[in-house]
């Protein structure tokens, strides 16, 4: 099919960032500029020269760091650039995040809170299975870090591991609910529980809509809604295992402790 001639200019600009993309800034700069001197006021390709500089200064200030500092610094800038929603925006932070993991040359244990590590970085690109081997790898090392489990999470159910997903899950939104990116959580049936009830309250009824399990972790619950979360766990516990006694001193202590949750979960009972 011939291409329409009025759309050059849209062609070169769009080959300009495919070259960006590839972090190719002199082949972008040629076909920035041969828009704009035909055309020298061309947003698109003006914003393209923009885009262009700012990152090959972004790499020629890399040439003088060591390289810890460098992996750090182009992180910041990753995270501060104001990537569109286009294609072309898209293509660009994923070469840079790439070029990241190059960079950190498979180091899993290497972490600057909250994101910056190569199990995160795995996860963005789509390494859904290197992400869980390297985020497992971060999380024996800091077990209580609720942001890393969800990211955990987000690579297992990116895998179909629905229900080692789930668990992971339950762990973060229990251990540290306020640390989870909710708009970025791969689930849309958990956002959508955290959206009706609250990330607080996610666990529980994650649990009671079918999303996620109760989990038991060792660490000590420190907000009424984990407590909550807790009660309900040793109350189902009880109830399966036919320890009467047990699952209504759960029941009770979670009356005193959340009415209403109890209200609901009874009513879930009868179901």
């Amino acid at each position: 099919m011939q291409l329409n001639l009025f759309q050059w200019d849209a062609i070169a600009v769009g080959n300009g960032y495919q070259s960006l993309s590839r972090l190719e800034f002199n082949d972008a700069r040629k076909h920035f500029f041969r828009v704009l001197n035909a055309v020298p006021d061309h947003p698109a390709a003006g914003r393209g020269i923009d885009d262009l500089n700012f990152w090959e200064g972004v790499f020629r200030d890399m040439e003088e760091l060591d390289s810890k500092s460098t992996v750090s610094f182009l992180w910041g800038r990753i995270a501060d650039f104001p990537f569109g929603s286009s294609e072309s925006y898209e293509s660009l932070r994923l070469s840079l995040i790439k070029h990241l993991l190059t960079l950190l040359e498979g180091e899993a244990n290497f972490y600057v809170p909250p994101d910056l590590c190569s199990g995160y970085l795995c996860l963005q690109v789509g390494d859904y299975s290197t992400a869980e081997a390297h985020l497992r790898i971060l999380i024996d090392r800091l077990p209580e870090n609720g942001r890393l489990h969800a990211y955990l999470a987000d690579s297992l159910y990116m895998q179909g591991k629905e229900e080692s997903a789930g668990a992971a899950y339950a762990t973060a939104l229990f251990l540290a609910p306020r640390e989870v990116p909710v708009s970025a959580i791969c689930n849309r049936r958990l956002t959508d529980v955290i959206q009706e009830h609250g990330v607080e309250l996610a666990p529980i009824y994650g649990y009671l809509k079918g999303v996620l399990p109760l989990v038991n972790l060792k660490t000590e619950p420190l907000t009424d809604e984990t407590r909550a979360c807790e009660l309900l766990r040793q109350a189902e516990q009880a109830m399966h295992l036919g320890k009467h006694d047990e699952m209504v001193a759960a029941r009770r202590s979670l009356q005193q402790l959340a009415p209403n949750i109890l209200k609901d979960y009874l009513a879930w009972l009868k179901e």
